[in-house]
Protein backbone atom coordinates (compact mmCIF):
# COMPACT_ATOMS: atom_id res chain seq x y z
CA UNK A 1 0.00 0.00 0.00
CA UNK A 2 2.85 2.40 0.83
CA UNK A 3 4.41 1.64 -2.52
CA UNK A 4 1.17 2.52 -4.28
CA UNK A 5 0.82 5.80 -2.39
CA UNK A 6 4.37 6.75 -3.31
CA UNK A 7 3.71 6.00 -6.96
CA UNK A 8 0.46 8.00 -6.89
CA UNK A 9 2.35 10.98 -5.46
CA UNK A 10 5.09 10.61 -8.06
CA UNK A 11 2.42 10.48 -10.76
CA UNK A 12 1.01 13.87 -9.78
CA UNK A 13 4.48 15.37 -9.38
CA UNK A 14 5.38 14.25 -12.87
CA UNK A 15 2.40 15.89 -14.50
CA UNK A 16 2.88 18.98 -12.40
CA UNK A 17 6.41 19.14 -13.78
CA UNK A 18 5.22 18.61 -17.35
CA UNK A 19 2.66 21.41 -17.17
CA UNK A 20 5.25 23.73 -15.64
CA UNK A 21 7.60 22.91 -18.53
CA UNK A 22 4.86 23.73 -21.02
CA UNK A 23 4.08 27.01 -19.25
CA UNK A 24 7.72 28.02 -18.92
CA UNK A 25 8.97 26.88 -22.32
CA UNK A 26 9.23 30.39 -23.75
CA UNK A 27 11.18 31.85 -20.90
CA UNK A 28 14.93 32.04 -20.68
CA UNK A 29 16.56 28.65 -20.04
CA UNK A 30 18.18 29.00 -16.62
CA UNK A 31 21.61 27.45 -16.23
CA UNK A 32 23.16 26.88 -12.84
CA UNK A 33 26.68 26.41 -14.17
CA UNK A 34 29.15 29.25 -13.84
CA UNK A 35 30.91 28.66 -17.15
CA UNK A 36 28.21 28.80 -19.85
CA UNK A 37 29.60 27.84 -23.25
CA UNK A 38 26.98 28.33 -25.98
CA UNK A 39 29.66 28.36 -28.71
CA UNK A 40 31.32 25.00 -27.96
CA UNK A 41 34.60 26.84 -27.47
CA UNK A 42 35.85 24.19 -25.05
CA UNK A 43 35.19 20.49 -24.60
CA UNK A 44 32.71 19.18 -22.02
CA UNK A 45 35.58 17.95 -19.89
CA UNK A 46 37.28 21.37 -19.99
CA UNK A 47 33.97 23.09 -19.18
CA UNK A 48 33.59 20.81 -16.16
CA UNK A 49 37.08 21.74 -14.99
CA UNK A 50 36.33 25.46 -15.30
CA UNK A 51 33.04 25.05 -13.43
CA UNK A 52 34.76 23.08 -10.68
CA UNK A 53 37.45 25.74 -10.42
CA UNK A 54 35.03 28.62 -9.88
CA UNK A 55 32.72 26.65 -7.56
CA UNK A 56 35.67 25.89 -5.32
CA UNK A 57 36.17 29.65 -4.89
CA UNK A 58 32.58 30.76 -4.31
CA UNK A 59 32.45 30.07 -0.58
CA UNK A 60 36.00 31.25 -0.03
CA UNK A 61 35.68 34.59 -1.86
CA UNK A 62 31.92 35.08 -1.36
CA UNK A 63 31.53 36.47 -4.86
CA UNK A 64 30.15 35.02 -8.09
CA UNK A 65 32.18 34.66 -11.31
CA UNK A 66 29.98 33.52 -14.22
CA UNK A 67 31.10 33.50 -17.86
CA UNK A 68 28.85 33.53 -20.94
CA UNK A 69 30.37 32.62 -24.33
CA UNK A 70 28.21 32.68 -27.47
CA UNK A 71 28.45 32.91 -31.24
CA UNK A 72 25.19 34.71 -32.05
CA UNK A 73 22.30 36.20 -30.15
CA UNK A 74 18.93 37.25 -31.52
CA UNK A 75 18.83 40.50 -29.63
CA UNK A 76 20.01 43.90 -30.80
CA UNK A 77 20.68 45.15 -27.29
CA UNK A 78 24.19 46.18 -26.36
CA UNK A 79 26.57 43.60 -24.97
CA UNK A 80 26.37 45.12 -21.48
CA UNK A 81 22.54 45.11 -21.57
CA UNK A 82 22.59 41.49 -22.67
CA UNK A 83 25.02 40.70 -19.82
CA UNK A 84 22.85 42.42 -17.22
CA UNK A 85 19.81 40.45 -18.38
CA UNK A 86 21.77 37.17 -18.44
CA UNK A 87 23.10 37.78 -14.92
CA UNK A 88 19.67 38.62 -13.50
CA UNK A 89 17.71 35.85 -15.24
CA UNK A 90 20.09 33.16 -14.05
CA UNK A 91 20.08 34.49 -10.47
CA UNK A 92 23.84 34.85 -10.28
CA UNK A 93 25.47 36.76 -7.43
CA UNK A 94 26.34 36.25 -3.76
CA UNK A 95 24.50 37.85 -0.85
CA UNK A 96 21.69 40.35 -0.87
CA UNK A 97 23.57 42.68 -3.21
CA UNK A 98 24.15 39.87 -5.74
CA UNK A 99 27.88 40.51 -5.78
CA UNK A 100 29.75 39.12 -8.76
CA UNK A 101 31.85 39.69 -11.89
CA UNK A 102 30.47 38.55 -15.27
CA UNK A 103 32.51 38.03 -18.44
CA UNK A 104 30.42 38.13 -21.63
CA UNK A 105 32.26 37.08 -24.81
CA UNK A 106 30.78 37.40 -28.31
CA UNK A 107 33.01 35.13 -30.39
CA UNK A 108 31.37 35.96 -33.72
CA UNK A 109 32.06 39.69 -33.41
CA UNK A 110 35.20 39.32 -31.24
CA UNK A 111 33.71 41.53 -28.52
CA UNK A 112 33.69 41.14 -24.78
CA UNK A 113 32.57 43.00 -21.68
CA UNK A 114 33.38 42.50 -18.01
CA UNK A 115 30.52 43.62 -15.76
CA UNK A 116 30.63 44.22 -12.01
CA UNK A 117 27.74 43.84 -9.54
CA UNK A 118 27.15 44.49 -5.84
CA UNK A 119 30.29 44.56 -3.71
CA UNK A 120 32.44 43.98 -6.82
CA UNK A 121 31.19 47.24 -8.33
CA UNK A 122 32.42 49.28 -5.36
CA UNK A 123 35.47 47.16 -4.49
CA UNK A 124 37.11 47.04 -7.92
CA UNK A 125 38.41 50.43 -9.04
CA UNK A 126 38.83 51.71 -12.59
CA UNK A 127 42.56 51.01 -12.67
CA UNK A 128 42.06 47.39 -11.64
CA UNK A 129 39.24 46.92 -14.15
CA UNK A 130 41.40 48.33 -16.92
CA UNK A 131 44.28 46.04 -15.99
CA UNK A 132 42.03 42.96 -15.96
CA UNK A 133 40.56 43.95 -19.32
CA UNK A 134 43.99 44.60 -20.85
CA UNK A 135 45.23 41.27 -19.56
CA UNK A 136 42.29 39.47 -21.15
CA UNK A 137 42.84 41.29 -24.47
CA UNK A 138 46.52 40.31 -24.44
CA UNK A 139 45.60 36.67 -23.80
CA UNK A 140 43.03 36.77 -26.62
CA UNK A 141 45.75 37.87 -29.00
CA UNK A 142 48.04 35.05 -27.95
CA UNK A 143 47.53 32.44 -30.68
CA UNK A 144 49.37 29.84 -28.59
CA UNK A 145 46.62 29.83 -25.96
CA UNK A 146 43.61 27.55 -26.34
CA UNK A 147 40.17 28.77 -25.26
CA UNK A 148 40.42 26.64 -22.15
CA UNK A 149 43.75 28.23 -21.23
CA UNK A 150 42.31 31.67 -21.98
CA UNK A 151 39.43 31.23 -19.53
CA UNK A 152 41.59 29.45 -16.98
CA UNK A 153 44.01 32.40 -16.92
CA UNK A 154 41.11 34.84 -16.72
CA UNK A 155 39.82 33.06 -13.62
CA UNK A 156 43.29 33.16 -12.07
CA UNK A 157 43.51 36.90 -12.73
CA UNK A 158 40.04 37.77 -11.49
CA UNK A 159 40.39 35.68 -8.29
CA UNK A 160 43.71 37.30 -7.52
CA UNK A 161 42.34 40.76 -8.30
CA UNK A 162 39.49 40.40 -5.80
CA UNK A 163 41.76 38.99 -3.09
CA UNK A 164 44.28 41.79 -3.58
CA UNK A 165 41.55 44.43 -3.57
CA UNK A 166 40.26 43.19 -0.23
CA UNK A 167 43.74 42.95 1.25
CA UNK A 168 44.97 46.29 -0.10
CA UNK A 169 41.91 48.39 -0.91
CA UNK A 170 43.92 51.48 -1.81
CA UNK A 171 47.15 50.22 -3.39
CA UNK A 172 47.37 46.90 -5.18
CA UNK A 173 49.76 45.42 -7.65
CA UNK A 174 46.85 45.37 -10.11
CA UNK A 175 46.85 49.15 -10.21
CA UNK A 176 47.58 50.46 -13.70
CA UNK A 177 51.22 51.32 -14.19
CA UNK A 178 52.33 54.50 -15.87
CA UNK A 179 53.78 53.27 -19.13
CA UNK A 180 53.74 56.68 -20.78
CA UNK A 181 57.08 57.32 -22.43
CA UNK A 182 56.43 60.71 -24.06
CA UNK A 183 54.27 63.70 -23.12
CA UNK A 184 50.68 63.52 -24.26
CA UNK A 185 49.76 65.64 -27.31
CA UNK A 186 48.43 69.16 -26.81
CA UNK A 187 44.84 68.12 -27.45
CA UNK A 188 44.84 65.65 -24.56
CA UNK A 189 43.30 67.28 -21.42
CA UNK A 190 45.19 67.16 -18.13
CA UNK A 191 42.05 66.04 -16.30
CA UNK A 192 39.61 63.77 -18.11
CA UNK A 193 37.13 63.44 -15.23
CA UNK A 194 33.66 64.67 -16.12
CA UNK A 195 34.52 65.13 -19.80
CA UNK A 196 31.52 65.82 -22.05
CA UNK A 197 31.49 65.65 -25.84
CA UNK A 198 31.44 68.95 -27.73
CA UNK A 199 31.38 70.13 -31.34
CA UNK A 200 34.81 71.28 -32.51
CA UNK A 201 35.27 73.95 -35.16
CA UNK A 202 37.54 74.13 -38.23
CA UNK A 203 39.00 70.71 -37.50
CA UNK A 204 41.51 69.17 -39.92
CA UNK A 205 40.28 66.15 -41.86
CA UNK A 206 43.77 64.59 -42.02
CA UNK A 207 46.17 64.50 -39.07
CA UNK A 208 49.47 62.89 -40.11
CA UNK A 209 51.52 62.67 -36.92
CA UNK A 210 53.47 59.73 -38.42
CA UNK A 211 54.53 61.92 -41.41
CA UNK A 212 53.81 59.31 -44.08
CA UNK A 213 52.03 61.52 -46.67
CA UNK A 214 53.54 63.97 -49.12
CA UNK A 215 52.12 67.50 -49.22
CA UNK A 216 50.23 66.66 -52.41
CA UNK A 217 48.78 63.48 -50.88
CA UNK A 218 47.80 65.39 -47.74
CA UNK A 219 45.96 68.01 -49.79
CA UNK A 220 44.15 65.52 -52.03
CA UNK A 221 43.07 63.27 -49.15
CA UNK A 222 42.06 66.24 -47.01
CA UNK A 223 39.91 67.74 -49.81
CA UNK A 224 38.27 64.38 -50.47
CA UNK A 225 37.31 63.78 -46.84
CA UNK A 226 36.13 67.36 -46.37
CA UNK A 227 33.87 67.03 -49.41
CA UNK A 228 32.37 63.82 -48.04
CA UNK A 229 31.83 65.38 -44.60
CA UNK A 230 30.12 68.46 -46.01
CA UNK A 231 27.90 66.58 -48.47
CA UNK A 232 26.75 63.97 -45.98
CA UNK A 233 27.04 65.99 -42.77
CA UNK A 234 29.27 63.45 -41.03
CA UNK A 235 32.31 63.50 -38.73
CA UNK A 236 35.10 61.57 -40.45
CA UNK A 237 38.88 62.03 -40.16
CA UNK A 238 42.12 60.28 -41.16
CA UNK A 239 44.77 59.97 -38.44
CA UNK A 240 48.29 58.52 -38.31
CA UNK A 241 50.75 58.35 -35.41
CA UNK A 242 54.01 56.65 -34.48
CA UNK A 243 53.35 56.87 -30.74
CA UNK A 244 50.29 55.70 -28.79
CA UNK A 245 51.65 57.37 -25.63
CA UNK A 246 51.32 54.25 -23.54
CA UNK A 247 47.64 53.72 -24.42
CA UNK A 248 45.98 50.95 -26.37
CA UNK A 249 45.61 52.15 -29.98
CA UNK A 250 41.84 51.62 -29.71
CA UNK A 251 41.72 54.00 -26.75
CA UNK A 252 44.13 56.50 -28.24
CA UNK A 253 42.15 56.82 -31.49
CA UNK A 254 38.90 57.07 -29.53
CA UNK A 255 40.30 59.80 -27.30
CA UNK A 256 41.47 61.64 -30.43
CA UNK A 257 37.86 61.86 -31.63
CA UNK A 258 36.36 62.75 -28.25
CA UNK A 259 38.89 65.31 -27.06
CA UNK A 260 39.09 67.16 -30.40
CA UNK A 261 35.32 67.44 -30.78
CA UNK A 262 34.94 65.53 -34.04
CA UNK A 263 31.46 64.28 -33.06
CA UNK A 264 28.60 65.74 -35.09
CA UNK A 265 24.85 66.02 -34.52
CA UNK A 266 22.93 65.44 -31.32
CA UNK A 267 24.49 61.98 -31.03
CA UNK A 268 28.09 63.29 -31.32
CA UNK A 269 28.96 60.55 -33.80
CA UNK A 270 32.40 60.37 -35.40
CA UNK A 271 34.70 57.86 -37.08
CA UNK A 272 38.47 57.79 -37.67
CA UNK A 273 40.69 55.61 -39.84
CA UNK A 274 43.76 55.29 -37.66
CA UNK A 275 47.17 53.96 -38.68
CA UNK A 276 49.45 53.23 -35.73
CA UNK A 277 53.14 52.90 -36.55
CA UNK A 278 54.08 52.71 -32.87
CA UNK A 279 56.86 50.07 -32.77
CA UNK A 280 55.17 48.39 -29.81
CA UNK A 281 51.76 48.07 -31.55
CA UNK A 282 51.57 48.49 -35.33
CA UNK A 283 47.99 48.31 -36.54
CA UNK A 284 45.21 49.95 -38.48
CA UNK A 285 41.82 50.64 -36.94
CA UNK A 286 38.41 51.94 -37.87
CA UNK A 287 37.28 53.51 -34.60
CA UNK A 288 33.80 54.98 -34.13
CA UNK A 289 32.23 56.73 -31.15
CA UNK A 290 28.77 57.47 -29.81
CA UNK A 291 25.96 57.30 -32.39
CA UNK A 292 28.28 55.90 -35.11
CA UNK A 293 29.15 52.75 -33.17
CA UNK A 294 26.23 50.67 -34.58
CA UNK A 295 27.27 51.53 -38.17
CA UNK A 296 30.77 50.13 -37.86
CA UNK A 297 29.94 46.67 -36.61
CA UNK A 298 32.10 43.57 -37.03
CA UNK A 299 30.81 42.85 -40.56
CA UNK A 300 31.63 46.36 -41.75
CA UNK A 301 35.09 46.51 -40.19
CA UNK A 302 35.92 43.06 -41.56
CA UNK A 303 34.98 44.22 -45.05
CA UNK A 304 37.18 47.28 -44.61
CA UNK A 305 40.09 45.21 -43.32
CA UNK A 306 39.90 42.85 -46.29
CA UNK A 307 39.85 45.83 -48.64
CA UNK A 308 42.92 47.64 -47.25
CA UNK A 309 44.96 44.67 -46.01
CA UNK A 310 47.27 44.16 -48.99
CA UNK A 311 47.84 47.91 -49.48
CA UNK A 312 48.86 48.58 -45.88
CA UNK A 313 51.04 45.49 -45.57
CA UNK A 314 52.66 46.53 -48.85
CA UNK A 315 53.40 50.03 -47.52
CA UNK A 316 50.91 51.75 -49.83
CA UNK A 317 49.30 53.73 -47.01
CA UNK A 318 47.95 56.57 -49.14
CA UNK A 319 46.03 54.19 -51.42
CA UNK A 320 44.54 52.47 -48.37
CA UNK A 321 43.28 55.79 -46.97
CA UNK A 322 41.69 56.70 -50.32
CA UNK A 323 39.88 53.35 -50.45
CA UNK A 324 38.70 53.82 -46.87
CA UNK A 325 37.31 57.27 -47.70
CA UNK A 326 35.40 55.84 -50.68
CA UNK A 327 33.96 53.08 -48.50
CA UNK A 328 32.83 55.51 -45.79
CA UNK A 329 31.18 57.73 -48.39
CA UNK A 330 29.28 54.76 -49.82
CA UNK A 331 28.27 53.50 -46.38
CA UNK A 332 26.86 56.81 -45.18
CA UNK A 333 25.18 57.47 -48.54
CA UNK A 334 23.20 54.27 -48.04
CA UNK A 335 21.75 55.74 -44.85
CA UNK A 336 20.96 59.22 -46.21
CA UNK A 337 20.26 58.96 -49.95
CA UNK A 338 17.52 57.23 -51.96
CA UNK A 339 15.62 56.32 -48.82
CA UNK A 340 12.04 54.98 -49.04
CA UNK A 341 9.46 57.66 -49.74
CA UNK A 342 7.95 57.38 -46.28
CA UNK A 343 11.07 58.97 -44.75
CA UNK A 344 10.87 62.78 -44.48
CA UNK A 345 13.05 64.61 -46.99
CA UNK A 346 16.59 65.22 -45.79
CA UNK A 347 16.52 62.36 -43.28
CA UNK A 348 19.75 60.69 -42.23
CA UNK A 349 18.87 57.44 -40.53
CA UNK A 350 22.10 57.33 -38.52
CA UNK A 351 21.25 60.69 -36.93
CA UNK A 352 17.63 60.00 -35.95
CA UNK A 353 16.57 60.26 -32.32
CA UNK A 354 14.11 57.40 -31.88
CA UNK A 355 13.40 57.96 -28.18
CA UNK A 356 10.10 59.37 -26.93
CA UNK A 357 8.38 59.34 -30.31
CA UNK A 358 4.71 60.35 -30.37
CA UNK A 359 2.70 57.99 -32.54
CA UNK A 360 -0.64 58.53 -34.22
CA UNK A 361 -3.50 59.12 -31.80
CA UNK A 362 -5.70 56.47 -33.44
CA UNK A 363 -5.46 53.61 -35.90
CA UNK A 364 -5.11 54.62 -39.55
CA UNK A 365 -7.48 52.16 -41.20
CA UNK A 366 -6.16 52.72 -44.72
CA UNK A 367 -2.52 52.04 -43.80
CA UNK A 368 -1.31 48.70 -45.21
CA UNK A 369 -0.99 46.05 -42.53
CA UNK A 370 1.57 44.07 -44.51
CA UNK A 371 4.35 45.57 -46.66
CA UNK A 372 6.40 42.93 -48.47
CA UNK A 373 9.24 44.85 -50.10
CA UNK A 374 11.29 41.65 -50.14
CA UNK A 375 8.77 39.99 -52.47
CA UNK A 376 8.49 36.88 -50.33
CA UNK A 377 4.74 36.39 -50.82
CA UNK A 378 2.53 35.69 -53.82
CA UNK A 379 -0.23 38.20 -54.66
CA UNK A 380 -2.83 35.79 -53.27
CA UNK A 381 -0.94 35.34 -49.99
CA UNK A 382 -0.42 39.08 -49.73
CA UNK A 383 -4.13 39.78 -50.11
CA UNK A 384 -5.23 37.01 -47.73
CA UNK A 385 -2.77 38.02 -45.01
CA UNK A 386 -3.60 41.70 -45.43
CA UNK A 387 -7.30 41.02 -44.92
CA UNK A 388 -6.59 38.84 -41.88
CA UNK A 389 -4.35 41.48 -40.30
CA UNK A 390 -6.95 44.20 -40.85
CA UNK A 391 -9.50 42.01 -39.09
CA UNK A 392 -7.18 41.43 -36.14
CA UNK A 393 -6.37 45.13 -35.97
CA UNK A 394 -10.03 46.10 -35.74
CA UNK A 395 -10.95 43.27 -33.38
CA UNK A 396 -8.24 43.85 -30.78
CA UNK A 397 -7.62 47.61 -31.21
CA UNK A 398 -3.93 46.92 -31.91
CA UNK A 399 -2.07 47.66 -35.11
CA UNK A 400 -0.89 44.17 -36.19
CA UNK A 401 1.69 44.81 -38.93
CA UNK A 402 4.24 42.79 -40.96
CA UNK A 403 7.18 44.37 -42.79
CA UNK A 404 9.84 42.79 -45.02
CA UNK A 405 12.60 44.41 -47.08
CA UNK A 406 15.51 43.11 -49.15
CA UNK A 407 17.81 45.80 -47.75
CA UNK A 408 18.25 47.77 -44.56
CA UNK A 409 18.47 51.56 -44.76
CA UNK A 410 19.35 52.18 -41.11
CA UNK A 411 22.39 51.02 -39.07
CA UNK A 412 20.27 48.33 -37.40
CA UNK A 413 17.37 46.29 -38.66
CA UNK A 414 15.38 47.12 -35.53
CA UNK A 415 15.87 50.85 -36.20
CA UNK A 416 14.73 50.50 -39.81
CA UNK A 417 11.61 48.59 -38.75
CA UNK A 418 10.87 51.15 -36.03
CA UNK A 419 11.16 53.96 -38.60
CA UNK A 420 8.77 52.12 -40.92
CA UNK A 421 6.17 51.79 -38.16
CA UNK A 422 6.53 55.39 -37.04
CA UNK A 423 6.61 57.20 -40.39
CA UNK A 424 3.70 55.24 -41.86
CA UNK A 425 1.31 56.50 -39.21
CA UNK A 426 0.54 53.35 -37.26
CA UNK A 427 -1.04 53.59 -33.83
CA UNK A 428 0.69 53.91 -30.47
CA UNK A 429 -0.63 50.42 -29.60
CA UNK A 430 0.60 47.68 -31.88
CA UNK A 431 2.85 44.74 -32.76
CA UNK A 432 5.29 44.79 -35.70
CA UNK A 433 6.88 41.63 -37.11
CA UNK A 434 9.82 42.53 -39.37
CA UNK A 435 12.42 40.79 -41.55
CA UNK A 436 15.05 42.90 -43.33
CA UNK A 437 18.48 42.15 -44.76
CA UNK A 438 21.61 43.72 -43.29
CA UNK A 439 24.41 42.88 -45.78
CA UNK A 440 23.98 39.12 -46.27
CA UNK A 441 22.50 38.50 -42.84
CA UNK A 442 18.76 38.63 -42.13
CA UNK A 443 17.71 40.89 -39.30
CA UNK A 444 14.37 39.98 -37.79
CA UNK A 445 12.32 40.52 -34.68
CA UNK A 446 9.07 41.73 -33.18
CA UNK A 447 8.52 45.24 -31.82
CA UNK A 448 5.77 45.89 -29.27
CA UNK A 449 4.18 49.30 -28.79
CA UNK A 450 1.86 50.57 -26.05
CA UNK A 451 -0.73 47.97 -25.12
CA UNK A 452 1.08 45.50 -27.34
CA UNK A 453 3.82 45.28 -24.72
CA UNK A 454 1.64 42.88 -22.71
CA UNK A 455 2.84 40.19 -25.14
CA UNK A 456 6.49 41.17 -24.82
CA UNK A 457 7.45 38.19 -22.64
CA UNK A 458 6.01 35.63 -25.06
CA UNK A 459 8.76 34.22 -27.24
CA UNK A 460 6.87 34.65 -30.51
CA UNK A 461 10.02 35.10 -32.57
CA UNK A 462 11.47 31.86 -31.24
CA UNK A 463 8.67 29.89 -32.93
CA UNK A 464 9.57 31.19 -36.43
CA UNK A 465 13.30 31.74 -35.99
CA UNK A 466 14.48 28.55 -37.71
CA UNK A 467 12.32 29.26 -40.77
CA UNK A 468 13.77 32.77 -41.10
CA UNK A 469 17.34 31.57 -40.71
CA UNK A 470 16.72 28.99 -43.45
CA UNK A 471 15.37 31.83 -45.63
CA UNK A 472 11.85 30.40 -45.74
CA UNK A 473 10.27 33.82 -45.35
CA UNK A 474 6.84 32.90 -46.72
CA UNK A 475 6.49 29.94 -44.34
CA UNK A 476 7.71 32.08 -41.44
CA UNK A 477 4.97 34.63 -42.15
CA UNK A 478 2.37 31.88 -42.50
CA UNK A 479 3.33 30.39 -39.14
CA UNK A 480 3.45 33.82 -37.49
CA UNK A 481 -0.08 34.57 -38.70
CA UNK A 482 -1.36 31.44 -36.93
CA UNK A 483 0.62 32.27 -33.79
CA UNK A 484 -0.49 35.88 -33.45
CA UNK A 485 -4.11 34.88 -34.01
CA UNK A 486 -3.85 32.28 -31.22
CA UNK A 487 -1.98 34.63 -28.88
CA UNK A 488 -4.48 37.47 -29.23
CA UNK A 489 -7.36 35.08 -28.63
CA UNK A 490 -5.94 33.06 -25.73
CA UNK A 491 -3.33 35.46 -24.26
CA UNK A 492 -0.66 32.77 -24.43
CA UNK A 493 1.35 30.74 -26.90
CA UNK A 494 0.01 27.39 -28.08
CA UNK A 495 1.62 24.33 -26.58
CA UNK A 496 4.76 23.47 -28.48
CA UNK A 497 4.27 20.31 -30.62
CA UNK A 498 7.35 18.76 -29.05
CA UNK A 499 5.86 19.26 -25.60
CA UNK A 500 2.62 17.57 -26.69
CA UNK A 501 4.49 14.57 -28.07
CA UNK A 502 6.57 14.41 -24.91
CA UNK A 503 3.45 14.45 -22.71
CA UNK A 504 1.88 11.72 -24.86
CA UNK A 505 4.96 9.51 -24.60
CA UNK A 506 5.18 10.02 -20.85
CA UNK A 507 1.46 9.32 -20.53
CA UNK A 508 1.88 6.01 -22.35
CA UNK A 509 4.85 5.12 -20.15
CA UNK A 510 2.92 6.01 -17.00
CA UNK A 511 -0.04 3.97 -18.21
CA UNK A 512 2.18 0.93 -18.73
CA UNK A 513 3.66 1.38 -15.26
CA UNK A 514 0.18 1.59 -13.71
CA UNK A 515 -0.99 -1.46 -15.64
CA UNK A 516 2.03 -3.50 -14.60
CA UNK A 517 1.55 -2.58 -10.94
CA UNK A 518 -2.15 -3.50 -11.02
CA UNK A 519 -1.38 -6.83 -12.65
CA UNK A 520 1.34 -7.43 -10.06
CA UNK A 521 -1.16 -6.86 -7.25
CA UNK A 522 -3.70 -9.15 -8.89
CA UNK A 523 -1.19 -11.94 -9.43
CA UNK A 524 -0.29 -11.92 -5.76
CA UNK A 525 -3.92 -12.69 -4.90
CA UNK A 526 -4.64 -15.04 -7.79
CA UNK A 527 -3.72 -18.36 -6.06
CA UNK A 528 -5.42 -21.09 -8.14
CA UNK A 529 -6.30 -24.31 -6.27
CA UNK A 530 -8.42 -27.36 -7.16
CA UNK A 531 -11.64 -27.76 -5.18
CA UNK A 532 -13.13 -31.24 -4.72
CA UNK A 533 -16.68 -29.96 -4.46
CA UNK A 534 -18.63 -26.90 -5.39
CA UNK A 535 -21.75 -27.75 -3.47
CA UNK A 536 -21.43 -24.59 -1.40
CA UNK A 537 -22.44 -22.67 -4.54
CA UNK A 538 -25.65 -24.63 -4.96
CA UNK A 539 -29.00 -23.02 -4.25
CA UNK A 540 -31.84 -25.44 -3.95
CA UNK A 541 -34.13 -25.46 -6.96
CA UNK A 542 -31.90 -23.26 -9.08
CA UNK A 543 -29.84 -25.58 -11.29
CA UNK A 544 -28.11 -28.92 -11.20
CA UNK A 545 -24.31 -29.10 -11.42
CA UNK A 546 -23.09 -32.17 -13.33
CA UNK A 547 -19.31 -31.65 -13.17
CA UNK A 548 -17.44 -33.20 -10.31
CA UNK A 549 -14.60 -30.68 -10.06
CA UNK A 550 -13.69 -27.12 -11.32
CA UNK A 551 -10.85 -24.61 -10.97
CA UNK A 552 -11.59 -21.50 -8.87
CA UNK A 553 -9.65 -18.34 -8.22
CA UNK A 554 -9.69 -18.40 -4.42
CA UNK A 555 -9.56 -21.21 -1.91
CA UNK A 556 -11.66 -19.21 0.58
CA UNK A 557 -15.04 -18.39 -0.84
CA UNK A 558 -18.06 -16.61 0.54
CA UNK A 559 -21.50 -15.81 -0.76
CA UNK A 560 -20.91 -12.03 -0.42
CA UNK A 561 -19.29 -9.93 -3.14
CA UNK A 562 -15.61 -9.25 -2.59
CA UNK A 563 -14.83 -5.46 -2.61
CA UNK A 564 -12.39 -4.41 -5.36
CA UNK A 565 -9.28 -2.36 -4.64
CA UNK A 566 -8.39 0.54 -6.92
CA UNK A 567 -5.02 2.21 -7.23
CA UNK A 568 -3.09 4.61 -9.46
CA UNK A 569 0.61 5.18 -9.76
CA UNK A 570 3.18 7.21 -11.65
CA UNK A 571 6.73 8.45 -11.71
CA UNK A 572 8.42 11.83 -11.77
CA UNK A 573 11.60 13.10 -13.33
CA UNK A 574 13.53 16.32 -13.41
CA UNK A 575 16.70 17.59 -14.96
CA UNK A 576 18.82 20.61 -15.78
CA UNK A 577 20.73 21.74 -18.85
CA UNK A 578 23.97 23.58 -19.37
CA UNK A 579 24.18 26.20 -21.98
CA UNK A 580 26.36 25.24 -24.00
CA UNK A 581 39.45 41.48 -38.20
CA UNK A 582 39.76 42.25 -34.35
CA UNK A 583 36.74 44.07 -33.01
CA UNK A 584 36.53 45.55 -29.55
CA UNK A 585 34.18 47.81 -27.66
CA UNK A 586 34.94 49.63 -24.49
CA UNK A 587 35.46 52.93 -22.74
CA UNK A 588 38.40 55.27 -23.09
CA UNK A 589 39.05 58.42 -21.09
CA UNK A 590 36.74 60.25 -23.48
CA UNK A 591 33.86 57.79 -23.53
CA UNK A 592 32.55 54.75 -25.37
CA UNK A 593 33.92 53.49 -28.66
CA UNK A 594 33.80 50.59 -31.10
CA UNK A 595 36.99 49.67 -32.92
CA UNK A 596 37.95 47.09 -35.54
CA UNK A 597 41.16 46.46 -37.41
CA UNK A 598 44.29 44.32 -37.66
CA UNK A 599 47.85 44.20 -36.38
CA UNK A 600 50.73 43.98 -38.84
Amino acid sequence: MKRLLALVLAFFLLFGFLFSVAAEEDRFDRSYTRFNDYADAVSEEEASLLNAKVRAKLDEIQMDFPICVFLKRNSETTLSEFGDDFYARNHFGCGEDKSGILLVLDLQNAKFNILYYGEADTLIGDDMRETLSDSFIADCRDDDLSYYQLFDRYYDNVFQMVEEARTHPTTTRFAAQDTQTTPMPDWYPENTDGFEDFHGEDLPTVVDDAHIFTEEQMQTLSDKIRSVNERLGIGYVAFTSDDNHGLMPEEYSSDFLHFNGYGVGDGYGAVVFYLSLDPSDRCWLTTSINSYEPLFNADVTYEIDEMVDSSIRGGEYYEAFLMHADYVESLFSNFSEDLPSWYPEGTRTYDLDRSDREFAAKIVKDAPRIVDNAGALSPTQLQDYSDALKTLTGQYALDIVIFTDASCRAPKGEQYADDFYYYNGYAADGILFYMVNTTDTPSYGILFYGKGEQYLNLNLIGRVQSLIQNKKTDRAIEKYMKLINFVLRHQRLPLHPAAGVFCLIVGVVVGLIVASLVLDQMKRKMVITRQISARSYLVDGSFRLFGKSHDFLYSDVTRTAKPKETSSSGSSSSGSSRGGSTHTSGHSAGGSYSSGGRRF
